[in-house]
């Protein structure tokens, strides 16, 4: 006997051939289809992992998605690491073409919000000035230049600016409860270098902060005591050498090492930097 293969029935090529005609996509669909499976698949980089990849592949482009993830890790709470983002950028300059300005900006943010005083400036030389003279840009550029110059009310004013910003990692970023606070342990730490005493609702003002209670909130281990009319730091080379109080009229005193020289010319340029 012949075995005979039944052929297909209509009802199946026509089924076949809607099912094809319906996983037809446009490209520019098929591209967002791979872009969102991608970024549903993606795993956290560790800290560890990039730290690895750094000792052995520091200069490999292939390490690039790898510290664009890490950088995107720290704006949602991995710990800031200045060397991976700085690594980055300097990928970017070698490399322009796989530039990513989000990322730059969202390097530079980091670097302000987690980074000593001079990770901003690093990062910043490395940024083309395209993008540094950019809108995008330009609330990120007046928050540095406000903290550099002591002026930390307008620095928050600058960190609400970058709140509304398109860039959705920066603005989440600024926009969160750790990143404000980290700021405003930073800018204490500035005051407590140049005074022992302080004005209580000068420093709301500098901090951002509304009540007392907004204040002892933050436990900052470098204020001593606060009350309604006066916050006391605690003791350090800087605010015990001449025992510096905003009430007294004089000049910031002495200031510590760590501040950087525009930080240092601000303070002695004026007489109060916390008195109203």
């Amino acid at each position: 006997t012949t075995n005979k293969q039944e052929a297909p029935s209509r009802d199946s090529n026509n089924s076949n051939n809607q099912s094809k005609g319906s996983t037809e996509l446009s490209p520019i669909e098929s591209n967002r289809i791979k872009s969102n499976r991608i970024k549903s698949n993606q795993i956290m980089v560790s800290s560890s992992e990039i730290a690895s990849k750094l000792s052995s592949d520091r200069y490999n482009p292939l390490i690039i998605p790898d510290l664009e993830s890490f950088l995107k890790d720290q704006a949602t709470g991995q710990d800031y690491s200045f060397e991976a983002n700085l690594t980055l950028v300097k990928f970017y300059q070698f490399f322009p073409a796989k530039a990513n300005t989000e990322y730059q900006l969202l390097a530079a943010t980091l670097a302000l919000i987690y980074g000593n005083e001079s990770d901003v400036g690093a990062i910043l030389c490395l940024i083309p000035e395209s993008v540094k003279s950019s809108s995008d840009s330009a609330a990120l550029i007046a928050a540095v230049e406000n903290r550099d110059a002591c002026l930390f009310a307008n620095l928050f004013d600058a960190l609400e600016q970058m709140e509304n910003t398109d860039l959705q990692s920066i603005a989440s970023l600024v926009n969160s409860l750790k990143a404000k606070n980290s700021i405003r342990a930073s800018v204490l730490e500035t005051l407590s270098l140049a005074y022992k005493n302080a004005s209580t609702p000068a420093v709301l003002k500098h901090l951002n902060l509304k009540t007392e209670a907004d204040l002892k909130a933050l436990n900052s281990n470098v204020i001593q005591t606060v009350d309604a009319t006066t916050v006391t730091f605690t003791d350090n080379a800087g605010n015990t050498k001449r025992n510096r109080n905003s009430a007294d009229g004089a000049g910031a005193g002495a200031a510590h090492s760590r501040l950087d020289y525009a930080a240092i010319g601000s303070l002695f340029g004026r007489n109060m930097v916390v008195a109203e």
